[in-house]
């Protein structure tokens, strides 16, 4: 897919900067926060939804970190008149399962917000509605081309292009903060935002997922810090459907800490279940997903520029399972 054509001009927000006491350092005041445009979302059953145009008609797309490429659903292809090349082959991984692959959409324009795509390839795949009564996922096509901030207790994403800000924290909006280690940009064709977390004593990626309800840790790394479906605390969980095509069983796990980088929450309730496919990433396999309760519990600025998110925390409890 060709890169998004941005159609908001890129302003500097001169003397924007005045965060954290670390950030006043030297050649801070060089630092600007280039913004790019704004996406105007809305929560529906906990996920990101936003409007848009597909060829000329109008669709709803799930706004998903966790997906490697835009998508659109072969019902709401079908349902719009919007014609694909079909060519029906499996392998299109997108956590717990497999999506087949339906075939391929032409989309001469792709408009969501500020952005327009234009002669880009779409694939097509058996999904349903994405959960989330979608016609299309928008995917790391889109988010990894500037530094995305997650601001959901306002319904809106903000990017920017930040020049001369290599060694400043940009948590514009707040002198207190906390960061985490970034990896977005993956290899081959593929990106995926992921941090670095510590589980108990372990330390792993965890994929930043707007595309998950709860955020969920797979059973070999619960095993791994010595939480069992049998330990204190431990419950059956609900099925669940929204990672990936398959249903997972789950159960809820109680782990002493879950350090996000500087935030550190204690005695945290997660799903555990047997994920198979959370993703792999190049610094190793992909264990936990930090999924809408965690992004909405914050205000996230994913700085791509920097590998880092910077974060503030504006709501408790954090996580779905309770904590």
């Amino acid at each position: 897919m060709r890169p998004f054509l941005f159609l908001t001009a890129i302003l500097t927000l001169a003397g924007l900067l005045s965060v954290a006491p670390r950030a006043a350092t030297a050649g801070v005041t060089d630092c600007r926060l280039n913004p790019v445009g704004e996406l105007p979302v809305h929560l529906e059953n906990g996920l990101p939804i936003a409007d848009g145009v597909l060829n000329g008609k109008p669709v709803r797309a799930l706004i998903d970190t966790g997906s490697t490429r835009h998508l659109v659903s072969v019902e709401a292809a079908r349902r719009l008149g919007l014609s694909f090349l079909e060519r029906r082959v499996p392998g299109l991984q997108l956590g717990q399962g497999d999506w087949v692959k339906a075939g391929t959409l032409q989309a001469d324009t792709l408009q969501m917000g500020p952005w327009q795509g234009t002669d880009a390839r779409v694939q097509v795949v058996e999904a349903g509605d994405f959960g989330a009564g979608a016609d299309m996922v928008l995917g790391q096509d889109l988010f990894v081309q500037s530094d995305v901030e997650l601001d959901m207790a306002h319904n809106v994403i903000r990017f920017f292009r930040p020049s001369g800000c290599d060694d400043v924290p940009l948590a514009y909006w707040a002198k207190t903060y906390s960061q985490a280690t970034l990896r977005s940009r993956g290899f081959g064709g593929f990106s995926v935002s992921r941090v670095v977390v510590r589980l108990n004593d372990q330390e792993f990626w965890a994929r930043l997922d707007t595309g998950v309800r709860t955020s969920a840790v797979n059973t070999r790394m619960a095993h791994r810090v010595d939480v069992r479906e049998d330990s204190p605390g431990s419950q059956p969980g609900p099925e669940r459907h929204d990672i990936g095509r398959l249903p997972v069983p789950t159960w809820i796990g109680t782990f002493g800490t879950l350090a996000v980088g500087d935030e550190v929450i204690r005695n945290a309730r997660l799903s555990v279940g047997d994920y198979y496919n959370l993703g792999v990433a190049r610094d190793g396999t992909l264990n936990m997903v930090l999924g809408m309760d965690f992004i909405r519990s914050h205000r996230i600025y994913i700085a791509n520029s920097q590998d880092k998110i910077y974060f503030t925390n504006v709501s408790k409890p954090v996580f779905g399972a309770g904590s």
